[in-house]
């Protein structure tokens, strides 16, 4: 079985969605490092000829539609795979004109192109159940592979040796809709001189008007709190960055909404892989991303409104053998549970079923 993979550009979710069970069996791809050299429209489609399978990672864009209709028509079995919805924006803000009519005009763009992939697909893979649902109303061949990890990118976890406890935050939470649970936390803590608030998410000082302007409500808060400030990285930088920060806890607050309903858990994989304990959303409805696994809520903290979130971050504020404890327990776990090694089988099942 030949298969080979299109990159969407979005290294992060590539990463996991693709370039893992793509090493991990062997396969190819566009995009097959975490450094890849660009190939022009014409090779990729050259490349995908020699496949049995091709599989095409979040294809937004109108041109993988038509691509992918051609190398059907050649006789390949197309997989459409995301870890996204497009039916919620999730508080993301794409540029200044995006007011909500322009906004939902967007997004119907995008989800015109989405819809029409998903329904001539052979295979639908997707990361949560939400995300399958979503997609069996369009196509009944739907397939969740979750998220995974691959070991060889985690080094030995770098410790905190001073008596100052590091709470990280990272990714989207700063800059959407989920900011709205996070601003009272920062507010509580980032004056408390027992901890250290650490932000990796966009990054301070932004010099372009287009960004400020564009994230204006955000830069005014996280400018006025007393943070450690990490900007994002490349994705080859990110996991040595995330480690070099030395975090004694990672905190997830997310918006009760679809969009978060369908992200996945990958997050707390991520500290996991370096030992540091997490405390993550849920929901009311228990469906959170962190929730969706019940089993992966024995090896993380759940809070689900203010004075939980303050609860739970002091149970691992004043007890460093907790933070211990909960982080090489979460480590072998997210080892045992979700390694590509072990889990890269499950996508060479799922593509077998096309043959």
């Amino acid at each position: 079985m030949k298969v080979y993979y299109i990159s969407s550009g979005l290294q992060g979710c590539y990463l996991v969605r693709c370039l893992l069970p793509l090493q991990a069996n062997g396969w190819d791809g566009d995009q097959t490092g975490m450094n890849p050299e660009q190939m022009t429209p014409e090779n990729k489609a050259r490349a995908a000829q020699d496949a049995d399978i091709v599989v095409f990672h979040r294809p937004e864009d109108p041109n993988k539609l038509k691509l992918a209709r051609i190398l059907k028509g050649l006789g390949k079995k197309i997989v459409f795979d995301n870890d996204d919805t497009y039916k919620d924006d999730g508080g993301f803000k794409f540029n200044e004109f995006m007011d909500k009519e322009r906004l939902e005009k967007g997004l119907n763009s995008v989800n015109e192109t989405i819809d029409a992939f998903v329904k001539e697909a052979d295979l639908v893979t997707c990361s949560t159940k939400f995300l399958k649902a979503e997609y069996e109303k369009l196509n009944p061949n739907v397939i969740v592979l979750p998220n995974c990890v691959d070991p060889f990118l985690y080094d030995e976890p770098l410790r905190n040796e001073s008596d100052v406890v590091r709470i990280g935050i990272t990714g989207s939470v700063a800059i959407t809709s989920d900011l709205d649970i996070l601003k009272p936390i920062v507010e509580k803590y980032h004056n408390d001189k027992r901890v250290k608030i650490v932000l990796l998410s966009m990054p301070p000082q932004k010099n372009d008007k287009y960004t400020r302007e564009l994230y204006f409500d955000e830069y005014k808060f996280w400018e006025s709190v007393d943070i450690e400030w990490q900007p994002f990285v490349p994705m080859h930088d990110y996991f040595r960055t995330l480690n070099e920060l030395k975090l004694d806890m990672m905190i997830i607050p997310r918006a009760e909404n679809y969009f978060n309903r369908c992200k996945s858990n990958l997050k707390f994989l991520e500290s996991s892989m370096f030992e540091i304990p997490v405390v993550a959303q849920s929901f009311s409805t228990h469906d959170s991303p962190y929730e969706q696994n019940p089993e992966d809520t024995k090896y993380m903290l759940m809070a689900t409104d203010f004075d939980s979130w303050v609860e739970q971050i002091e149970k691992l504020i004043t007890n460093k053998q907790l933070r211990l404890e909960m982080g090489k327990k979460a480590h072998q776990y997210v080892l045992e549970n979700y390694n590509i090694e072990d889990r890269g089988v499950d996508w060479e099942k799922a593509y077998a079923t096309l043959l």
